[in-house]
């Protein structure tokens, strides 16, 4: 498939659904009596406004949205957590396993690893297992979600093809249900994932680009077009055009450290780099506050924004911040080990940012 390639809309009837419209403070659930698996989770998560009708509980639909927003600023855990507590409080809700199935679509492939295929397939077999049995409830609209997530992880194809095939489906999808926003924006998601999509190319920036910048016209809040329009204008050549909404991202969404660090892609490319700096040691902050709040693992902290961090103190000559990165690399290292944890990627993280301080930095 390719950028320009014409798709004809698939147009389908709807059906009565729950339309609830969620902003960011979302309303707690009593989630602790649904066991370890929803342990940790916060009742009041800033991340966006989306409206987003399915035909799920209203109690479990809170949870669903809360995890699309999730979803869209890339914070797969917590996007996670929040499908499984919706299927949970509901169990008929066929899109809360579409939606548990799309954290593990990475795709623009911020988080390193090789087990994403297969445990999306995973995730998609079980959906299509309770499906079979006549055990989840969907909409026509909802069918069509279900449909593409099923492309994105069909067996036996390769990656490439994957993606190429659910771009395709989502592309439908949105053409058939022109006002809903989230086909829209996971359609562009879609598109920017193709193998050969490039950002300096105009003609593939515009092809994304116009259709998010619409979403985002429509609602100056939703996560998904800051987001992504925040990664199609991710280069020297259109980094100005993703200025406006690199101030909105980190306001809108200060609960995820993606979003809090996602504008430094912008500042950089324009020399920002007193902004680049404070993007980054908010994120690093927020992804601290929900390593405590969930008792994950220490390396699940986001040490991505360290390097930002530091890149842009040396940058500056800021050399005692500098070292307080190195500090807290120390601190964290020497926890990891005292609380005998699994040390994931963190050494290698570690590794990469003292020999770059020790090159740049002053003796």
């Amino acid at each position: 498939m390719t950028l320009s390639q014409s798709l004809s809309p698939w147009v389908v009837p709807g059906r009565r659904h729950v339309r609830t419209r969620l902003v960011a403070v979302v309303c707690g659930l009593g989630l602790a009596a649904l066991g370890a698996a929803q342990e940790g989770l916060d009742d009041t998560l800033p991340l966006g406004t989306i409206d987003f009708p399915t035909s799920g509980s209203a109690q479990a639909q809170r949870e669903f949205v809360t995890g699309v927003l999730a979803l869209h600023s890339f914070w797969y855990e917590e996007a996670r957590d929040r499908f499984v507590a919706a299927q949970a409080l509901d169990p008929s809700f066929g899109m809360a396993h579409w939606g548990e199935a799309m954290t593990y679509d990475n795709a623009l492939g911020t988080v390193p690893g090789a087990e994403h295929e297969i445990l999306g397939a995973e995730v998609v077999a079980r959906m299509d297992a309770l499906d079979a049995a006549g055990e989840l409830e969907w909409t026509e609209r909802e069918r069509g979600y279900a449909n593409a997530v099923r492309r994105r992880f069909a067996p036996g194809t390769s990656p490439g093809t994957r993606r190429e095939d659910y771009a395709a489906a989502m592309e439908v999808l949105a053409a058939g249900y022109p006002g809903d926003d989230e086909a829209a924006a996971f359609a562009s998601l879609a598109l920017m994932a193709l193998p050969g999509f490039d950002r300096e190319q105009a003609l593939h920036v515009v092809a994304v680009a116009s259709r998010l910048e619409e979403v985002y016209e429509r609602n100056r809040e939703h996560p998904g077009a800051l987001h992504y329009l925040l990664h199609v204008y991710d280069t020297p050549t259109f980094a100005m055009m993703g200025l406006r909404q690199a101030r909105v991202y980190a306001e809108i969404a200060p609960a995820s450290s993606h979003a809090l660090h996602m504008p430094s892609h912008i500042f950089r490319h324009l020399g920002m780099w007193a902004e680049v700096a404070a993007s980054n040691e908010d994120s690093y902050e927020a992804s601290v506050r929900w390593q405590e709040r969930t008792g994950r693992p220490l390396n699940t902290r986001d040490f991505h924004a360290l390097d930002w961090s530091l890149d842009a103190y040396l940058r500056l000559g800021r050399f005692d911040d500098a070292r307080r990165v190195m500090d807290e690399l120390d601190a964290v290292e020497e926890a990891i080990r005292s609380r005998q944890e699994e040390w994931g990627q963190f050494p290698e993280i570690a590794e990469a940012l003292r020999a770059y301080y020790a090159s740049a930095a002053p003796p």
